[in-house]
């Protein structure tokens, strides 16, 4: 299959792979179209909220570009992140939250572990040695196939060396669970791999890749093997995503995530029929295209 560009001709607009895009169709097809295709306003996560201030305020210290003490730089960014979810649902008791009952994460969680992960990463000193060093380093490309994937890696180092260089990839989780797939970091490793191909110097010897995830709750680097990861097997799985897509095919997976999901109200077999899943699910017996 081989495409002009990464568009998607049943919906005439340009549609672009991502891990988050193939993971997102694969953990339920439904609520992919709902939010990605029939662009249904999500709820507010308080995981997403305090996971993009986690991640805006260890970029701005890795970038050097603090304007502040870092616990209060920490706090002005959950306060602005905060404020654009506000823009989309100003009932804070709507927004979705991890835990359960009392333990609920909600503002208070976030306020301190936003401020405790910045502080942590910190102490890491991820900036002081690498020969080369990227923040939230842009590595999308055209495949083969023709089709756009796109990628924005959190963390990327190469060491030299003499005989064999090292390329070390970090991807940032400020949730509490560990990823069960090496996907997102198998992606960005042949992404990377690609990138570098384009940089002076990077073609006299081979380069190890190394690919962690590093969880703050854990305060360590959960590497994942990548060795298996390469051009042809990310543009094939791009793809079989692209495929489905394109084809319209959106299979709902009912499961304990039906009750956190951000377009629940869209969807009739979480919400039933209702004017929402009427004018959003085509699984409605009642919904007119």
């Amino acid at each position: 299959m081989t495409l002009d560009n990464g568009a998607l001709p049943c919906y005439g607009w340009n549609m672009h792979a991502s891990h988050s895009a193939i993971s997102s169709y694969t953990r339920c097809g439904k609520a992919f179209e709902l939010e990605k295709i029939k662009n249904y306003p999500t709820t507010p996560a308080w995981y997403l909220i305090g996971g993009s201030a986690v991640h805006a305020v260890t970029e701005a210290l890795d970038k050097n570009e603090m304007w502040d003490y870092i616990d209060i730089m920490a706090i002005d960014t959950l306060e602005q992140e905060i404020a654009k979810a506000e823009l989309i649902e100003p009932d804070e008791s709507k927004w979705l939250a991890g835990g359960f009952g009392r333990n609920q994460q909600r503002y208070d969680h976030w306020y301190q572990k936003v401020q405790d992960y910045a502080l942590q990463w910190e102490r890491e000193e991820w900036a002081l040695d690498g020969d080369l060093r990227w923040v939230e380093l842009d590595v999308s490309m055209v495949l083969p196939s023709g089709i756009e994937v796109k990628g924005f890696v959190d963390r990327v180092k190469v060491y030299h060396g003499e005989d064999v260089g090292f390329i070390e990839i970090t991807d940032l989780k400020s949730g509490s669970t560990r990823p069960d797939s090496d996907q997102q970091l198998g992606i960005y490793s042949v992404l990377v791999r690609n990138f570098l191909s384009t940089q002076e110097g990077m073609h006299d010897k081979p380069y190890i890749v190394q690919a962690s995830n590093y969880m703050f709750k854990d305060a360590e680097y959960y590497e994942m093997n990548v060795s298996n990861w390469d051009l042809q097997a990310v543009d094939k799985l791009v793809q079989q995503w692209y495929s489905g897509v394109s084809n319209k095919v959106f299979l709902p997976v009912r499961g304990k995530n039906c009750e956190r999901c951000s377009v629940r109200d869209a969807c009739f077999l979480q919400s039933g029929d209702t004017s929402v899943t009427r004018e959003y699910d085509s699984l409605n017996p009642f919904y007119k295209e």
